[in-house]
């Protein structure tokens, strides 16, 4: 069976608010993005109550947006200002279908947006190196506070050490420079350089395909994030 991979990151804007084209710009980069690593380019459809109704409601194809979804979700944006959720999903079955969730809260700044997408490899070949230029991509678009990687409910089911603290799982970016010597316990530890300025790092915790669910795997990413806690590179979620 293949992995479901669960990316999430969180980031703010330089503009005091996130304009509503600046939305329509952050789902074209990530779909770019996930079309790059899947090596295949897909419709997204909004969703709906029902499959037969999402699947009645393309909204992205061929990377952009069609006018239908950008005149529903402009009106949505004005009408709840500050506050924009909506998502979109691949209409795949469900064993292979992915979605990009975008969360801009009412309660937090209004420059400020999370993200959660999923991701399901057709081909898990060279799929470490694949995430790891993922990330980076990420991390140089966006100014983000995190990005993480992990799978089989790592994080959802309580497997990492701290409830209230960012989790390692398979890979994590923060934005700051942690040299390779400071955290003995990574498998990988990779700068992030956007226009010759490191931007952050990402830390590995296997080699292998992450598994959320192997204590193996789960012992490899707790040793981390105590490690980052120790060094003072993992922040109350609060915090963020």
């Amino acid at each position: 069976m293949q992995t479901r991979f669960v990316v999430n990151f969180d980031f703010r804007t330089k503009n005091d608010e996130i304009q509503f084209s600046e939305i329509i710009n952050h789902f074209n980069f990530i779909i770019a993005q996930i079309d790059e690593f899947s090596k295949n380019k897909r419709d997204w459809y909004e969703t709906g109550y029902s499959r037969k109704q999402a699947l009645s409601q393309l909204a992205f194809r061929n990377g952009d947006i069609l006018d239908n979804t950008r005149s529903k979700w402009e009106r949505r944006y004005k009408k709840n200002n500050p506050l924009f959720v909506d998502g979109v999903w691949d209409a795949n079955d469900d064993a292979h279908c992915c979605g990009i969730s975008y969360r801009k809260m009412y309660y937090a700044e209004k420059n400020r947006a999370s993200v959660e997408f999923t991701l399901v490899p057709d081909d898990e070949g060279d799929i470490l190196s694949r995430f790891i230029v993922l990330i980076s991509k990420l991390a140089s678009f966006f100014v983000c506070s995190y990005v993480n990687i992990d799978s089989k409910g790592y994080s959802v089911l309580g497997r990492n050490v701290f409830p209230d603290r960012l989790h390692a799982g398979w890979m994590l970016f923060i934005p700051h420079t942690v040299l390779p010597e400071l955290i003995p316990e990574a498998a990988k530890v990779v700068p992030v350089v956007d226009n010759g300025r490191q931007k952050g790092t990402i830390i590995v915790s296997t080699e292998d395909v992450f598994d959320g669910d192997n204590p193996v795997h789960i012992a490899k990413a707790n040793d981390i994030e105590i490690r980052l806690l120790d060094l003072g590179f993992l922040p109350l979620m609060a915090d963020l």
